[in-house]
């Protein structure tokens, strides 16, 4: 069943852009049934009517997952998209685009683009939590702003590095920050600062990683130690 974006059901309208999508595109017509979400945890069955409005029907409530997952991440070269629409399929609830000193590509101060990415994620894995993705900041200004969270983690191949098991050690946090670097990691200096603000050397094991490599990588093993309440 087609799954299509609305933000306010007390507004039952899908936007002209999704309705033209799915009138134009995916030729839903009227009376045939489909899927909708807010975003922030609502989905229902509704069925479609002309000019996109929408009856809605069957309403349910996801609720977010057990740890809220930040994922700062140095704009890559390349690859920015895909790492958006990973972490967005991994259920990540922010995403900070970080200008570190080794960033090479720097966008815009309101990355539509990434948002749009991350909306198309959620329809396709049935994710009813958007992410939240802000403005990008530069690294040095982000990594003095991390006090609010219960663990914040920096990949990095640095002696001394451990792995995610080893730094959890059982505890169960509610909020985790983790930090990627761009092509050619963070500088030393960086990875300095972000450790005096609390990070912890995170160990993706012994090889090099392409930037996107290493996001969903860290991403996928969070989401498996974390993102399931334990029997």
């Amino acid at each position: 069943m087609h799954r299509f974006y609305l933000p306010n059901f007390q507004q039952p309208q899908l936007t002209a852009t999704e309705t033209h999508h799915a009138t134009n595109v995916l030729r839903v017509k009227a009376g045939d049934s489909v899927n909708v979400f807010d975003g922030r945890g609502h989905e229902a069955q509704a069925k479609f009517g002309e000019a996109g409005k929408l009856a809605l029907l069957n309403q349910a409530t996801t609720a977010p997952l057990p740890c809220r997952i930040t994922l700062a991440q140095a704009v890559p070269k390349k690859n920015m998209e895909l790492i958006v629409q990973k972490a967005t399929e991994l259920g990540v609830a922010t995403i900070v685009p970080l200008i570190s000193e080794r960033t090479l590509k720097r966008p815009a101060d309101t990355p539509d683009r990434w948002r749009d990415i991350a909306l198309e994620a959620c329809k396709q894995s049935g994710n009813n939590w958007l992410p939240a993705i802000e403005s990008p900041r530069q690294a040095q200004t982000f990594f003095a702003d991390t006090g609010r969270y219960d663990l914040k983690l920096v990949a990095s191949l640095q002696p001394g590095a451990r792995p995610l098991k080893e730094l959890l050690a059982g505890a169960r946090p509610k909020s985790v920050l983790v930090l990627i670097g761009p092509e050619g990691d963070f500088t030393p200096a960086e990875i300095a600062s972000a450790q005096n603000a609390g990070c912890l050397p995170l160990s993706l094991g012994p090889l090099v990683l392409r930037a996107e490599t290493a996001a969903i990588y860290a991403l996928s093993i969070l989401h498996h130690e974390l993102q399931t309440v334990p029997a």
